[in-house]
């Protein structure tokens, strides 16, 4: 039996070991079943041994073949001829860091330097089937209270929970960073620009762990109570704006004046905060009319939508409001270099302002814009103090937007001050550290070669 005592190995006379265990079936009934097989050549195996402390095992034929295999990780970390026909039994040291062989009544001691053998690209990257689970799983679970837990290094919850809440965060700063920056750069007057330019440009100043803070503390138990009405205020706050600025044009000229030039546009600042009231104050009568009083309750019994406090749209929000000024400052610097004599020319030659924004102003200024979009998105994938504290820290491969997840840079924060120095969670640490370096590295050189082709297309504007 293997260390835990719920799996069991089964070596035969044809060179193979074999490890079986228990699982339930659709029925809920236990089936004893062949997980994995490990190939010992073609002699007989005349012995197994386990380790004490890791879900490894050795085998030793009749030829005198020594070999170590771990089972997660699916590898056979050493063949070896270690003496001259068979023995009659092995046995590991509670280390693993030796082994003694028994044949014709003498002992022969092996020293075994075999420090990281449940670590391969399967156990990393692939599906396991861990002992007790129903089915192969990506599982990252490092440490437990039990002696005969097996430790699960799958790299793949937390490179998903990177990609997803950089996706959220991107999804929600995107769309309001670039459409700021455009109204800003090329519609406003300058000495609103000289006003709100700096003060967007300040909140890239507040520290992260602020964010976090108030986004684990204040804002994931707001959106749990008001789950509904920031679904509302999402949907009525740009029809909102819509409406007064269609109101607003049909307003006599005479009133309209009354405001200065270009100042019009701060007229939006209270309409958003009473539809926000607004939304917010019917939200509940609508949550009783659609959901039943209870909308997260409807989710979970109509759609079969689990809900975390601490999710991903909470991230989104909050580490959206962190990639926003970033994405706002150089997409509105770019716009703002396109040469005035491209834009007049445009104007001069019969071409609407809109017209000459999208044609003329954006291919332009497209290099700058895309490198704002790869800037926040690495700023969104390398963040940690936001994801930290206002995720429930799960890794967990889920894309509702409610669930929670766990990503590389929160990881190594929250388990490198536990790991002892060395060991194979250590290591893994590292090599987490070094995947978010490599992808930030290629993503970045992608961003680059896009950024030269866009220059070239549109440098001759």
């Amino acid at each position: 039996m293997l260390l835990g005592g719920n799996a069991v190995l089964i070596a035969d006379d044809l060179g193979k070991v074999s490890q079986w265990f228990l699982i339930r079936d659709e029925d809920t009934d236990w089936k004893f079943t062949k997980i994995r097989e490990f190939s010992g050549g073609n002699a007989a195996i005349v012995d197994l041994t386990i380790e004490h402390r890791r879900k490894g095992f050795a085998s030793i034929d009749e030829l005198g073949t020594l070999r170590l295999f771990n089972t997660t990780a699916e590898r056979n970390a050493l063949t070896a001829t270690v003496i001259e026909g068979a023995a009659d039994s092995i046995s590991y040291a509670p280390r693993s860091n030796a082994m003694f062989i028994e044949k014709d009544g003498q002992l022969s001691l092996l020293e075994i330097h075999n420090e990281h053998p449940d670590v391969s690209w399967s156990a990393l990257w692939d599906k396991v089937w861990y002992e007790g689970y129903e089915e192969p799983e990506y599982i990252w679970q490092s440490s437990a209270a039990n002696n005969d837990f097996e430790p699960k290094y799958s790299l793949m919850p937390l490179a998903f929970g990177t990609l997803k809440a950089a996706f959220y965060a991107m999804l929600l700063g995107t769309p309001l960073a670039i459409c700021g920056a455009i109204y800003t750069a090329y519609f406003m007057i300058p000495a609103m620009r000289r006003k709100v330019k700096p003060f967007i440009e300040l909140m890239e100043a507040l520290p992260t762990v602020i964010l976090g803070f108030l986004a684990g503390l204040w804002l994931a138990p707001f959106m749990e109570n008001q789950l509904a009405g920031i679904f509302v205020t999402l949907l009525f706050v740009p029809i909102a704006i819509v409406v007064f600025g269609f109101a607003w044009a049909q307003v006599p000229n005479k009133y309209r004046f009354m405001i200065p030039e270009g100042w019009d546009a701060a007229l939006l600042l209270p309409v958003v905060i009473l539809a926000t009231l607004f939304s917010l104050s019917v939200s509940d009568g609508i949550e009783t009319l659609l959901f039943g009083g209870d909308m997260r309750l409807w989710m979970s019994n109509e759609l079969d939508i689990s809900y975390d406090q601490r999710n991903a749209l909470v991230v989104g929000i909050a580490m959206g409001f962190a990639v926003i000024p970033t994405i706002f400052s150089i997409t509105e610097d770019a716009i703002f270099a396109v040469p005035k004599h491209l834009s007049y020319g445009s104007l001069a030659l019969g071409a609407t302002p809109w017209q000459t924004l999208t044609r003329v102003v954006l291919p332009t200024a497209s290099p700058g814009i895309f490198s704002a979009l790869m800037i926040g998105m690495g700023r969104a994938v390398g963040e940690t103090m936001i994801v930290l504290m206002a995720t429930g820290n799960t890794p967990i491969m889920d894309m509702n937007i409610f669930e929670g997840m766990r990503t590389l840079a929160a990881n190594i924060a929250v388990e490198v001050p536990e790991s002892e120095v060395g060991s194979t969670h250590y290591r893994i640490l590292f090599l987490a550290a070094f995947v978010l370096f490599m992808f930030t590295f290629v993503v970045n050189t992608l961003a680059e070669l896009v950024r030269q082709h866009l220059r070239k297309k549109y440098g001759s504007l």
